[in-house]
């Protein structure tokens, strides 16, 4: 539940009464109802203290953090959600649909997928419906080949890029190719955590962090914040539609009913490697736009 102007008025200086007006409010209690509705920052208070500002910052934000993927006019926001359930805000913070594109694929694959990111978009009642990101894979092994596709896309497109590798080591020397790109690194896990933390401080990027289930990434995230890293997308490891279900409801419910940080997160979601058939894909993807991913991977 979000903090009420009340409960913000008790915790500024004097108990709210000092009024001081230097924040440019004639009350403090003009000043916390203000702070609620995100009106004002909590700096224009000179007179909070660093412990009371922690807790106040932590209270104020969103059950859901927002995390930007990309830079620019291009960049792509997930997160920021504050409602259990999609429609009541008329989607209004709608998931990101990713392309993937693995480095084994034939160059004329590559180029078509490339081409279609940029020409396919469609109206609907008002906007405009197409891919938001690429995902670039690493898959044949060859370090040297995954190195050409990610500088081939980076030559081509401009929209925000994830990059997915099982091996930390390409990971990072692909995200050093396009630092200044932010893209998203996935996976981060218990077994690469501290190397990615540590290049990821070096050069800012949001990341992906993965376990094997939802109560095992509470123990990662936690480790996350810890060490400084909030932005974060969260994969529960789903191998099915019920278990996909399943995760991405008890991530959101914690997040928004409880007010969980540790999986206050949006989520990313493959379809791309759950399903077998294109069919059985979209089946899983049209599931993920309700319930509840930031990210669709297809």
């Amino acid at each position: 539940m979000a903090i009420k102007g009340t409960d913000i008025v008790k915790r500024l200086p004097e108990g709210g009464k000092k009024s001081c007006k230097e924040c440019g409010l004639p009350t403090c209690f003009a000043f916390a109802m203000k702070l609620t509705s995100g009106g004002i920052a909590i700096e224009k208070c000179p007179y909070i203290s660093a412990e009371v500002r922690s807790d106040l910052e932590d209270a104020l934000a969103p059950p859901i953090r927002p995390v930007t993927i990309g830079t620019g006019t291009g960049a792509f926001v997930v997160g920021d959600e504050t409602v259990l359930y999609r429609h009541e805000k008329t989607f209004v913070h709608q998931p990101g649909i990713a392309v993937l594109v693995a480095d084994d694929e034939p160059v004329k694959s590559v180029e078509d997928k490339l081409r279609k990111l940029k020409e396919l978009q469609y109206s609907w009642v008002g906007k405009i419906l197409k891919a938001d990101l690429l995902a670039l894979q690493y898959k044949s092994g060859d370090r040297a080949r995954y190195t050409e596709l990610v500088k081939r896309v980076l030559s081509a497109v401009d929209c925000p890029l994830m990059l997915i590798s099982e091996d930390t080591d390409v990971l990072l020397a692909a995200h050093e190719l396009c630092t200044d790109r932010k893209p998203l690194l996935y996976p981060v896990t218990v077994h690469n955590l501290d190397k990615v933390v540590s290049a990821v401080k070096a050069r800012p990027a949001p990341v992906a962090a993965r376990a094997a289930g939802v109560e095992s990434l509470v123990h990662l995230t936690a480790r996350l914040r810890e060490a400084g890293i909030e932005d974060v997308l969260l994969d529960p490891g789903s191998k099915d539609l019920q278990s996909a279900l399943r995760d991405q409801t008890l991530i959101r419910r914690a997040a928004l009913r409880q007010g969980f940080r540790s999986l206050g997160y949006p989520t990313v979601a493959f379809p791309c490697f759950m399903a077998t058939d294109k069919r059985r894909e979209m089946l899983l993807a049209s599931m993920f736009i309700p319930k509840y991913a930031g990210i669709i991977v297809l």
